[in-house]
């Protein structure tokens, strides 16, 4: 059986739109992604998972 890869989580930061990898936290049943701490282009802290990158404004209402 080959070994398939992980998807790596990415994330979209809310202010400037560039998206990062998710950083990664070793576990016992595989990885767990977060978005990084700052985002390397314009320093903010908000970011938001891809998948729900289209309904994030809805989320707001």
């Amino acid at each position: 059986m080959s070994h398939v890869p992980e998807h790596v989580e990415m994330f979209v930061c809310t202010n400037c739109q560039v998206v990062h990898a998710g950083s990664v936290a070793e576990m016992e049943d595989g990885h767990q992604f977060s978005a990084p701490d700052r985002c390397g282009a314009c320093e903010s802290t908000e970011f938001v998972a891809t998948e729900r990158w289209a309904y994030h404004g809805d989320e707001q209402e």
